[in-house]
């Protein structure tokens, strides 16, 4: 058949039409993210579907808002400011308009809080509102050890004695108190030192020697008469 030249007029108008079809409907299937930590994605997806912990590289299973610490989420921006207990987080999705971000937790950084999450922007440029939001997580099979240090004590006691022919017994005491813990250790000595009075170098028998002065002082008394007697009858 032969082609006028309206006819290929007809046929490029036609052509162009949908290449322009083409190009804005990559557009629309390419929405853009003011956010470096999130990756924008179009459609709608929920934390009802089966991929919604699939899509952008998420993994686990879905977790619902009312389980993390949260302000805002119903506006443009939202601040997460704690995650479930015993819980990994693996991405938060925030949807809005016609696109949903995907936020995976590496990007968000391992410390709280998550500050203004965003939806993607709509086709003026703009932030959107978000309409709903969830996360994905996986659970936290961390292993936690604990360990308890037992504290013995120990108690050793000496006595000392010790003495002197001449003057002086004395009985030394030392107590010694040693307690063992994890990281510290103590020990307390406690001594008493006792006197004992003197008591002389002889042991007291209970004899007296007062008579025995008597006796003697009679005898002497006794001899100097008889020699007085004696003198007498020579004389």
């Amino acid at each position: 058949m032969r082609q006028t030249p309206l006819r290929r007029a007809c046929l490029a108008s036609a052509a162009f039409a949908v290449a322009m079809l083409a190009l804005t409907a990559t557009a629309v299937a390419q929405p853009t993210t003011d956010d470096s930590r999130a990756t924008a994605y179009s459609g709608n997806v929920d934390i009802n579907h089966k991929d919604a912990c699939t899509v952008g590289g998420l993994t686990g299973t879905p977790i619902a808002p009312g389980q993390f610490t949260s302000t805002g989420g119903d506006g443009q921006y939202l601040d997460i400011t704690g995650v479930p207990a015993g819980v990994k987080v693996t991405g938060i999705v925030v949807k809005g308009g016609n696109a949903y971000n995907v936020y995976l937790a590496g990007k968000l950084g391992g410390a709280l809080p998550w500050l203004d999450l965003r939806s993607p922007l709509n086709n003026g440029g703009k932030v959107p509102q978000i309409s709903h939001w969830y996360g994905c997580g996986i659970k936290d099979t961390t292993t936690t050890t604990t360990t308890t240090t037992t504290a013995t004590s120990t108690s050793t006691s000496t006595v000392t004695h010790s003495s002197s022919p001449s003057s002086t017994t004395s009985t030394t005491a030392t107590t010694t108190t040693t307690t063992s813990g994890e990281g510290a250790s103590t020990t307390t000595t406690t001594q008493a030192f006792v006197p004992v009075a003197d008591e002389g170098g002889l042991a007291s028998t209970g004899f007296g020697s007062a008579w025995l002065l008597g006796l003697g002082a009679a005898l002497v008394a006794a001899g100097a008469a008889v020699v007085l007697v004696l003198r007498r009858r020579r004389a």
